[in-house]
């Protein structure tokens, strides 16, 4: 009955020290992350029908590293420059976007993001929005996608404010 009891009290006091400090735990601690290999993932970075390019979702993702960088402004212009870059190779430029879908782990971001955001287009802005989540791949913070129409930069015009 002694050994029965020890067996209670030993157990979980074992279990929570492993939890706790992980130097008590035999099992192996996780790796430093691997670098993101884009080419590896089934989805395109974007996709042309016609003048209109679908983005999937940028990350700001250091690829080389698979690290996100800690200050969150860096990591905007980081995902911006990706969008960019695939626009580019679509022979497009970021004032061809015409609607931004942001997801935003953290939605204090907003500020940094929209500062980051701003310098990267002319007026009138892309039509947006900005989502909250919980998590996102590779532990980055935003995840940008959106539509972009060859030359709407010519073409595109904000209308009238809507009410409010």
């Amino acid at each position: 009955m002694i050994a029965r009891f020890k067996h209670l009290l030993i157990l979980p006091f074992l279990s929570t020290a492993a939890f706790l400090c992980p130097a008590f735990s035999s099992a192996q601690q996780p790796a430093a992350p691997p670098a993101v290999n884009i080419a590896r993932l089934p989805f395109s970075p974007g996709l042309q029908l016609g003048d209109t390019l679908y983005l999937s979702g940028h990350l700001g993702v250091d690829l080389a590293t698979g690290k996100v960088p800690d200050d969150p402004e860096v990591e905007a212009r980081q995902v911006l420059l990706s969008i960019q870059k695939t626009l580019q190779q679509a022979g497009m430029t970021m004032n061809d976007l015409v609607y931004v879908e942001i997801y935003c782990t953290d939605l204090k971001m907003y500020g940094a993001f929209n500062k980051a955001y701003a310098s990267f287009f002319d007026k009138p802005f892309p039509a947006r929005d900005f989502i909250g989540a919980k998590d996102l791949l590779f532990g980055a913070h935003f995840e940008v996608m959106g539509i972009a129409v060859r030359n709407a930069a010519q073409n595109k015009k904000q209308p009238a404010a809507g009410i409010q």
